[in-house]
C-alpha cells in the first residue's frame, strides 16, 4: 500500500510540474499575442527597434508593473542558481538549456520544465 502511495505522488508531481510548464507557455504567449494585435492595428508604432523597446519599457512604466519586473528579476538569479546546482547535482542531461529558454520562452515555462525533468531524475534514482 506504501509504494501505491509514493507511485501517485510521484505521479501528482509529474502532473503539476507539466501543467505549469503548458501554463507558462500558453499564458504569457496570450499576452504577446496582444502585444502583437497592438502593433498590428496601429495602437503601437514605430520602426522595430522603438517597438522592442516599448514593449520592455512597459515592464517597467507603472509602480505595479515595475514591483511585478523587480521581483521577476530577483527570483530569475535565483532560480538560474538553483538550475545550476540541481542540475550538477542530479547530473541532469542539457541542463544548461533552461537558462535560453528562460528568455526565448518564458521563465514560468523553463522552471516548469526543469521542474518536471528534475523529477524525473529524482525517480530515476530511487
Amino acid at each position: 500500500m506504501y509504494f501505491r502511495e509514493i507511485i501517485m505522488w510521484l505521479n501528482l508531481r509529474l502532473a503539476l510540474y507539466g501543467f505549469t510548464c503548458f501554463a507558462g507557455l500558453a499564458w504569457p504567449f496570450y499576452f504577446i499575442v496582444k502585444f502583437a494585435n497592438q502593433v498590428k492595428d496601429g495602437i503601437v508604432t514605430g520602426s522595430p527597434l522603438e517597438i522592442g523597446q516599448n514593449f520592455f519599457n512597459g515592464a517597467w512604466s507603472t509602480p505595479t508593473s515595475g514591483f511585478v519586473s523587480a521581483d521577476t528579476a530577483v527570483l530569475l538569479i535565483a532560480i538560474f542558481i538553483f538550475y545550476f546546482v540541481e542540475g550538477k547535482r542530479l547530473k541532469m542531461k542539457l541542463w544548461g538549456l533552461y537558462f535560453p529558454i528562460t528568455f526565448l520562452i518564458s521563465l514560468a515555462f523553463s522552471f516548469g520544465a526543469f521542474m518536471f525533468m528534475r523529477e524525473k531524475a529524482l525517480n530515476s534514482e530511487s
